[in-house]
């Protein structure tokens, strides 16, 4: 977005949060990628006091009543402890290298004794309560308790749109952290990137508006994914609701979505449409294009070898326990995972499931690569597979995995989710399995190796990758821009 926005002739900053420990000032410039005299990139630090408060400071209660009142209660006793240990372990090495009188050595030695002993019944002590401490603090870090929950409802019945400040204070600290530095860009227009990114947006915009400068408000409406419990659902329901119609513009990432959004909250008219698809270009493996090093080249594969792909994190709402369980029963089939980090506990789990079941050398794990190179890297694979979970926020819309499949000519075969299944049987580029069925899903991949030409002539019958193309999808996003700020001198 901000690449088309800077094509298109706009002066364009991304703002972000900085990685965790990052040096620099809050708001200090950081490399541009890509470069360009019109395209600023500003990191920016976000303490998280406010939303870390709860976990730092548990609150007394029945049921955790020794636990410490604070983190740093709780790291001052237990380093004590240690050092208290350390130094009688200490006094233990002097008392045998140090030559005293007979009396002298047992008073010594009765008083290290008694030493140890008060020691130990602090130990006991500082452990009980350490371990309550513990305890609370994960209570707090994950309130899912029909307790908490009925809490977070009443919080939402007694406040109403105000209640996601007392349920995720950590919004303040984004406030907090990016607020001060939309005020010192002073733009024309804020593309707030969801419901976190609306609020800072809507305030910033009224701080400006106060001084007479004119801020406009794009809202990027994602599919709303279910939160870690109630608790953080309500907090982002009630956030979503208090500032969505405020915003001078939304955009989202499907049609249905864009109806449901306006009928969710009374929208005056519909969301524009942008889809997050890559841009066209020359087909991957078509003449003139240099040779790159592709997924199956990664993974040390001949060109016979059967491989499917799979591309994002392996989260289990995304069904990637199914292709691992079906590797069994697809004989030679390699799988390609492409993850952002191959170390996450995720993708750990599903190596040692393979491991358990044999089939580990034929799972490749592999990083990211630049999202220009995507198609092409895609393209030497047989398979793209998108295996996800019957859950609300999968329904809607077409991943953004399916158009990179797409642009690489990959068949896919999908779970039987809406927007997927009939955009695939609409198509004819792959098959449909029902979602956690590991033996259909074994029967759509056995369609597709036996005749992948068939799916893949799919793609060249209609226009349906210049329809699903960055350039295409792009169009609505700036002509949204252009409506809020009028001619471009």
């Amino acid at each position: 977005m901000a690449r088309a926005a800077q094509e298109a002739g706009y002066q364009v900053t991304l703002i972000g949060r900085a990685p965790t420990g990052a040096p620099g000032a809050p708001g200090a410039p950081g490399p541009t990628p890509g470069g360009g005299p019109r395209l600023a990139v500003r990191r920016v630090p976000v303490a998280g006091i406010l939303g870390t408060h709860r976990a730092r400071r548990p609150r007394p209660c029945l049921r955790w009543p020794l636990a410490y009142r604070s983190a740093e209660a709780y790291d001052h006793r237990t380093a004590l402890r240690a050092a208290g240990r350390s130094l009688l372990t200490t006094r233990a090495a002097e008392l045998a290298l140090v030559h005293r009188p007979l009396p002298l050595l047992a008073a010594a030695r009765t008083g290290y004794a008694l030493a140890w002993f008060g020691h130990g019944l602090r130990a006991v002590w500082v452990r009980a309560r350490a371990a309550q401490h513990r305890a609370a603090v994960h209570r707090r870090r994950h309130p899912g308790t029909r307790l908490d929950d009925l809490t977070a409802s009443l919080t939402r019945l007694l406040m109403g749109r105000r209640a996601w400040r007392r349920l995720d204070p950590g919004l303040l600290d984004e406030e907090i952290a990016y607020g001060p530095v939309l005020d010192a860009v002073r733009p024309h227009l804020i593309h707030a990137l969801g419901h976190r990114a609306l609020g800072v947006a809507i305030r910033a915009a009224l701080r400006a508006e106060a001084t007479g400068h004119r801020v406009e408000v794009v809202w990027d409406a994602p599919p709303r994914t279910p939160g870690e419990n109630r608790r953080a659902t309500i907090a982002a329901e009630t956030h979503e609701r208090r500032f969505a119609r405020e915003a001078d513009g939304v955009v989202t990432v499907g049609d249905r979505l864009a109806a449901e959004l306006r009928d969710r909250h009374g929208l005056s008219t519909v969301p524009a449409v942008a889809r997050n698809t890559p841009p066209l270009a020359e087909r991957p493996d078509g003449p003139g294009t240099a040779p790159a090093p592709g997924v199956r080249a990664r993974c040390h594969l001949g060109p016979d070898v059967p491989l499917l792909v799979h591309t994002g994190p392996v989260t289990a709402d995304r069904g990637p326990a199914t292709v691992v369980e079906a590797l069994p029963k697809l004989y030679d089939l390699h799988a390609a995972f492409v993850v952002p980090d191959p170390s996450a506990a995720d993708v750990g789990a599903l190596r040692a499931r393979a491991a358990q079941l044999g089939v580990h050398a034929r799972l490749h794990v592999l990083p990211y690569v630049p999202v220009e190179e995507i198609p092409s890297f895609l393209a030497s694979a047989d398979i793209g597979v998108l295996p996800v979970h019957q859950l609300p926020h999968h329904q809607p819309v077409l991943a953004s995995r399916y158009f990179e499949y797409a642009h690489a000519r990959l068949p896919v075969v999908v779970s039987d989710v809406r927007a997927m299944a009939a955009a695939t049987l609409e198509l004819g580029n792959g098959e449909v399995f029902r979602a956690g069925d590991t033996a259909d899903f074994v029967r759509a991949v056995g369609a597709v190796l036996t005749n992948p030409r068939r799916y893949r002539k799919a793609y060249e019958r209609v226009d349906i990758l210049r329809q699903w193309s960055w350039q295409t999808e792009s169009a609505p996003l700036l002509d949204l821009y252009a409506r809020l700020l009028g001619p471009r001198t």
